[in-house]
């Protein structure tokens, strides 16, 4: 049978590990909505110009698509 003090050592370790995957994570997390939102401004600026409507529809359609993934990512981090 393992001794307390290896338990409560083996749990801080854990908790320690955890609390740097948390923060990793909310880092790059943050990276990628900044990225996102970025490719959003990008899109927003290009629209304004002489782009066909079938250009712009399939850049807005490829955007929502990789920010519908994110915002799923997100959540599930999240929930």
């Amino acid at each position: 049978m393992a001794d307390i003090s290896d338990i409560i050592a083996d749990m801080k370790q854990k908790r320690d590990e955890l609390r740097l995957q948390l923060h990793l994570g909310t880092k790059e997390a943050a990276e990628e909505w900044e990225e996102l939102t970025s490719q959003w401004d990008k899109f927003l600026t290009a629209s304004q110009f002489d782009k066909s409507s079938d250009e712009v529809g399939e850049a807005a359609r490829q955007l929502g698509l990789k920010m519908k993934d994110a915002f799923d990512r997100f959540k599930k981090a999240v929930d």
